[in-house]
């Protein structure tokens, strides 16, 4: 099958199982694999992405844990008829977690602003000292020409940046103009990303949010606070207001000790 076939490519500190995942994942949510098809053996899986047997049975493994294949007694494996909806489970850039319902999904960068000094929150989500720099980062995710999000991205600057290694300080230097930050740094790293952490709340936008939102200032928000660490330590901290219209928003949580559900 031509759109799972190629080589993987390692990158540091990602297992095999995980590239192979992500490929095949990949593939089943853009429709290149289409619900109830059957995918090839594991052996001709293994021989069209140049990896073992054993990689790729750990990644169909995780595959079927999340719902986005089945298996057939006699027949192998098959794409689920439904596949399961994403939510705040896994780290996911807010444009991917949305684009499964706004096709037409667009972003526009309203700022990039690089702060000589941290506000307490900022300092304390990134574990920097006030005094420090830190890069700010917003973003406007719209569909059909009406805001539906606007992501608020900090991430340290400098030296602190530059602690992070040269992938992370070229990611964030050379941003994607069509990705947030997090879509970026999730594209270059991967499960690379330590951590995260997301705090759902209710609340407000106020008046230079709402005028970008093009909604009151006194109008219901939801605002999810993330934060993501890399290493162990923390790399982003965001703030992300949307409107009502972009929900609704699930999180879905398996029974017990079983993984929670992509």
């Amino acid at each position: 099958m031509k759109v799972l076939r190629g080589p993987i490519t390692p990158r540091p500190g990602v297992p095999l199982r995980v590239e192979v995942y992500d490929r095949i994942a990949g593939a089943v949510r853009s429709g290149a694999l289409p619900p109830e098809s059957l995918l090839p053996s594991e052996s001709e899986l293994g021989d069209a992405m140049e990896v073992s047997r054993t990689v790729v049975r750990e990644a169909l493994l995780l595959l079927e844990e999340d719902g986005l294949l089945r298996s057939r007694r006699g027949i192998g494996r098959v794409v689920a008829a439904a596949q399961p909806p994403v939510g705040f489970e896994r780290l996911r850039p807010m444009e991917q977690i949305l684009a499964d319902r706004f096709p037409d999904l667009s972003l526009s960068r309203t700022e990039v602003t690089l702060q000589q000094e941290s506000a307490s929150f900022i300092a304390e989500g990134l574990g920097t000292a006030p005094t420090s720099p830190s890069l700010f980062i917003e973003t406007l995710l719209s569909s059909n020409g009406d805001p539906l999000a606007l992501v608020q991205e900090h991430l340290p600057a400098g030296g602190n940046l530059r602690a992070f290694g040269a992938q992370v300080e070229r990611t964030v230097e050379n941003l994607d103009r069509e990705l947030t930050c997090l879509g970026a740094l999730t594209a270059e790293l991967g499960p690379a990303l330590g951590a995260g952490r997301s705090e759902l709340s209710v609340g407000t936008p106020g008046v230079v949010r709402a005028r970008l939102l093009g909604m009151r200032p006194t109008s219901p928000v939801l605002i999810v606070t993330q934060t993501v660490h890399l290493s162990s330590r923390p790399l982003y901290l965001a703030k992300i207001i949307l409107r009502p219209e972009a929900g609704p928003l699930e999180i879905r949580h398996t029974a017990g000790r079983g993984r929670p559900s992509a």
